[in-house]
């Protein structure tokens, strides 16, 4: 009897912490407004933002998996990547020549959107980008999507390139 009245404590308290952490975890992929000094997006809901990513800028990757061959590999990947003093053409030559097929989808003077079939380690993807030159920089957003769940994510994709705005002060 004696015990009996901690461990109910205990497994009380158990409780409590995992249905927090559940909680926090589960709110880690809601949607988010990104802002920083020098840029802005809108993180999709079902992504988690890695935060203090070595490789690039901003990095955030969806909750699912692929399935088959791609068990163990994300459905979806967002990365922003920043190249001081680039030129916009420049980093849309890179990319148009190692995908497999690039297409424009908007262009302008500034700001230019592309749709491209790459493919890493074996595995197809469907990658979206958008570059903005801005000042002495070029900001490139890529939205990468397992090639067979490229439907799943159009509506993600589309409102995460309509979001992103880089600030030109």
């Amino acid at each position: 009897m004696e015990l009996l009245i901690p461990g109910l404590i205990l497994v009380a308290l158990m409780v409590w912490a995992s249905t927090k952490i559940k909680k926090h975890a589960a709110d880690a992929f809601e949607a988010e407004r990104i802002e920083t000094g020098s840029y802005s997006l809108q993180k999709p809901e079902g992504f988690l933002h890695v935060i203090g990513d070595e490789e690039h800028e901003f990095k955030a990757y969806s909750r699912d998996f692929g399935e088959g061959d791609n068990t163990g590999v994300r459905q979806a990947t967002i990365e922003l990547d920043v190249f001081p003093g680039g030129h916009l053409a420049e980093v849309r030559d890179v990319i148009k020549s190692s995908a497999a097929e690039a297409r424009d989808r908007t262009g302008g003077k500034n700001i230019c959107e592309l749709e491209a079939d790459e493919t890493a380690n074996e595995i197809d993807l469907k990658a979206f980008y958008k570059i903005v030159a801005a000042g002495d920089a070029v900001y490139r957003l890529r939205f990468a999507v397992l090639a067979e769940h490229t439907d799943d994510y159009l509506r993600k994709i589309e409102e995460t390139l309509d979001s992103f705005i880089v600030q030109t002060n």
